[in-house]
């Protein structure tokens, strides 16, 4: 796997080859994720629907959708990476500008090709299209429970805690929370910690300080969460990262 970051906009770029791996079930709070297969076939669950994607399909995966992707090893594809932020402060004109600048400094330092980016492009619209349709309301006391555990995904908050702060027991907690957001609330810490762990990677801190920074028992156990989350171990990560040289 390769990580095509900008350093002026939340966007980057995935391209995901020579693996065989399936991604379990899993959503990403703060992006949009476009994709596009550029070689061979991808199966992707979306909230339990199921659809088989082969080259130049695109699909779409909205925040907080449970999705889980299987890719074999003569599989490639290019994924868009686009903050829930951004698209909500920035209007659709100005952002598909902004996109349309990053696929063209990207095409010319051939991370691929020009017909994939006008796929992604053109999906631009129908991500915000998602966003005026909006996103499936969510409890109030959830919503608050998940925007804490995003914002300091290092915090021990025990589901006791959690349970207290919006006034429900801890099992109601649970159930409500998996139905909600599709895992039980240690699952969304712990993936939101690993979400973190990339960003402090990407700030060059090393992995063991990243790993105690983040709350794990030791770096070994850092180590498997991240691969099961990302897919890729936290090394592998970090020598695969490169910055979009911007012309302008």
């Amino acid at each position: 796997m390769r990580y095509y970051q900008c350093d002026k906009y939340p966007i980057e770029f995935v391209v995901s080859e020579n693996i065989d791996k399936h991604f379990g079930s899993h959503n990403h709070v703060g992006h949009y994720i476009i994709s596009v297969v550029m070689q061979g076939t991808v199966t992707v669950c979306l909230e339990n629907r199921e659809g088989v994607y082969h080259r130049e399909d695109v699909f779409i995966i909205p925040p907080y959708t449970m999705h889980s992707v299987c890719q074999g090893r003569d599989a490639r594809l290019l994924s868009m990476c686009i903050g829930t932020a951004f698209i909500k402060e920035t209007d659709m004109e100005t952002a598909r500008r902004i996109v349309q600048d990053l696929l063209r400094d990207a095409a010319a330092q051939d991370i691929f090709g020009r017909e994939q980016g006008e796929k992604l492009l053109t999906s631009v619209r129908t991500v915000y299209g998602l966003r005026d349709n909006g996103q499936k309301e969510m409890d109030v006391g959830i919503k608050i429970l998940a925007n804490k555990v995003t914002s300091h995904p290092e915090q021990e908050l025990s589901i006791k805690t959690l349970a207290e702060d919006i006034f429900v027991s801890k099992y109601y907690l649970i159930r409500k929370f998996k139905s909600s957001i599709g895992m039980t609330p240690h699952q969304f810490c712990i993936q939101n910690r690993i979400r973190k762990s990339q960003k402090l990677l990407d700030e060059e801190k090393t992995i063991s300080r990243v790993a105690t920074e983040m709350g794990f028992y030791d770096q070994s156990h850092f180590d498997k969460a991240f691969q099961r989350i990302v897919g890729i171990s936290p090394s592998e990560y970090v020598h695969s990262k490169k910055q979009i040289v911007q012309s302008t």
